[in-house]
């Protein structure tokens, strides 16, 4: 048999899919998440598929997996003790930013806190032009005073960021080899590697993410392969990444940073697929699971894109109040509205749900683990919508007292409401907390809501689909089959994927065409390296862009440029791409 098997860890369920890529036969589990360790959730998923089909485990071909890990790590601050060095005179840039407030009103505003405190932020003598010039050599008696000093003050991971060295990177290059001769043993981001870009506050918050999780991905990744081996399973496993696409385990060792966004970004290419399939051209694709609901649009079967996000939100949907993350990511809006989002009272007497879940421990009241308080799966319960004998396929009975129970005390008796009615205002409330925050990100991205269908999944989305349609007036929902793990079967049609970017500062009016071919053609060198070797050469295929704006702009416009072997006929006016007064700056493929 030839059997691949999709993974993806949720805030509430471990969902697995499994395909038999011969005879098209598929099987599907959710198991609770295992938050104090993710990978036995995996392995109980995947040894009751070993249950139901005796060996299939060893016969499998391929496993990709995604995982919040990363997310996780820096939202609860549970990653590796950090240490950062950089230039002398720029070690505060992570606490400086970008000076801008997310909320001018505010007074007393809170901003997010470094992920590296002060301590153990420490500066070497060196100096790169922004040219790549040489200013100043690296001192390396500097670089081991600081590397001694944060190994003493207890440093499991070290990111390297010097300003400008997006320009020329032989400055990290020579402090990555002298860090590998004092602490070989202790992890090294150099920032050249994880984002060859200008700005070096992104660069040095991405930076330090990477590093800040590569320990704990590290030995998950480790733990998840003896678990994988006690199943005796002998093929490969692949990561699904931030971007959309799916690469090696070594590389999210390298770069855990890539998979920060993974299980979410695993949805949006199944509702692309699933749009595909359906011939329908602009989807919003809708996937709320147990902790929160995640929307994508996609058009003509590609999903929308962007280079940063944000993580570790003082203000979890006020934008500008976390750290930015500059990856390739699938462009989602996230609000704090899944099953189990929990429902309570304002103190204004009003009826609000989330942005707060109750997890997968307790979980919900109608789970009977221990939790108490309302939530919407409750709710849900309470008006009929979902099945008490034939939840997770039957293998899970829900208790309708408690949910009753818990809507009965914490709601309907303060809001003088029957059960019914208090379930129903959950419902709605949801559902327009959902409406409006869809209606937002369509009009942003220059579509009319009601022009989009719905690709309704995840295990409480099919629930919400039709009324969040009506509210926004979409004329379509499509529901796929097994919705309810669709992230998981996502990781099975994603693309294998390796994106590198580099700034080039240069006037497109100074710039030949043969000279932007030149750098394209080391970018490409870059990620055929970067592809599993396993990866037939005649199955890759290149995309670029070019990020121009215009002279004294501070923001890019990406623009994707098509592949010719012909370099002179690569830059034509018709590509809108502005020859007079624009400056390319970062180029990616």
């Amino acid at each position: 048999m030839t059997i691949s098997i999709g993974c993806d860890i949720g805030g509430t369920f471990t969902d697995l899919v499994m395909i038999n890529d011969e005879t098209g036969a598929i099987e599907v589990e959710k198991v609770l998440t295992t938050p104090s360790d993710p990978s036995l959730g995996i392995e109980r998923g995947l040894q009751t598929f070993n249950d139901r089909i005796e060996n299939c485990i060893s016969q499998a071909s391929l496993l990709v997996h995604g995982t919040t890990l990363v997310i996780n790590a820096v939202l609860e601050r549970k990653g590796a003790v950090t240490g950062l060095i950089t230039t002398r005179g720029f070690r505060d840039v992570v606490e400086i930013a970008t000076e801008k407030r997310y909320d001018g009103n505010d007074l007393q505003i809170d901003l997010p806190e470094p992920l590296v405190p002060r301590p153990l932020r420490l500066e070497v003598d060196e100096r790169m032009h922004a040219s790549g010039v040489v200013l100043t050599e690296v001192d390396e008696k500097s670089v081991v005073r600081a590397a001694e000093t944060l190994l003493a003050r207890g440093a499991k991971s070290i990111a390297v960021c010097l300003i400008n060295s997006f320009a020329n990177p032989e400055h990290e290059k020579r402090i990555g080899e002298i860090l590998a001769r004092i602490a070989p043993s202790t992890p090294v981001t150099l920032s050249h590697e994880v984002m060859r870009e200008l700005k070096e506050y992104e660069r040095a918050t991405t930076t330090i993410v990477n590093a800040y999780a590569k320990p704990i991905v590290s030995r998950y990744l480790a733990m998840l392969e003896k678990r994988l081996d006690r199943l005796k399973f002998s093929g490969s496993l692949l990561m699904m990444q931030s971007s959309g696409g799916i690469n090696s385990a070594d590389h999210a060792r390298r770069f855990p940073v890539q998979i920060i966004e993974s299980g979410p970004a695993a949805g949006a290419i199944a509702a692309a697929h699933y749009a595909k399939m359906a011939d329908q051209g602009t989807v919003l694709a809708f996937d709320m699971g147990g902790t929160t609901a995640k929307m994508c649009l996609v058009k003509d079967g590609r999903v929308a894109r962007v280079h940063e996000l944000e993580v570790g939100r003082v203000r979890r949907f006020k934008r500008g109040s976390g750290l930015p993350v500059r990856i390739p990511v699938v462009d989602l809006m996230e609000i704090g509205a899944g099953g189990g989002s929990l429902a309570q009272v304002s103190a204004k007497g009003t009826l609000e749900v989330g942005p707060e879940s109750s997890g997968a421990e307790p979980g919900p009241a109608c789970y009977g683990l221990g939790g108490e308080r309302p939530t919407v799966s409750d709710a849900d319960l309470v008006l009929g919508y979902l099945n008490p004998d034939y939840f997770l396929g039957a293998q899970m009975k829900l208790s309708t007292s408690a949910a009753h129970r818990a809507i009965e005390v914490n709601l309907a008796k303060p809001l003088n409401l029957s059960v019914v009615e208090a379930a129903w205002g959950v419902h709605s409330v949801v559902n327009e907390n959902m409406a409006s925050a869809a209606k937002v990100y369509v009009a942003e991205k220059g579509e009319d809501p009601s022009s989009c269908a719905i690709v309704a999944f995840g295990g409480a989305g099919p629930v919400h689909a039709s009324d969040l349609a009506r509210r926004i007036g979409a004329k379509t929902v499509l529901i796929p089959p097994r919705a309810g793990v669709a992230s998981a079967f996502g990781m099975l049609v994603a693309p294998m994927t390796f994106d590198t970017v580099r700034t080039n500062r240069m006037r497109l009016s100074k710039t030949s065409a043969l000279t932007l071919e030149t750098i394209f053609g080391e970018l490409e060198i870059d990620a055929r390296q970067g592809i599993p070797a396993s990866t037939p050469s005649s199955s890759i295929v290149f995309e670029r862009t070019l990020d121009v704006r215009y002279l004294g702009q501070g923001y890019d416009v990406s623009v994707p440029i098509a592949t010719t072997d012909d370099p002179k006929r690569w830059l034509p006016g018709e590509r809108c791409i502005p020859t007079k007064s624009g400056v390319a700056l970062p180029v990616g493929t």
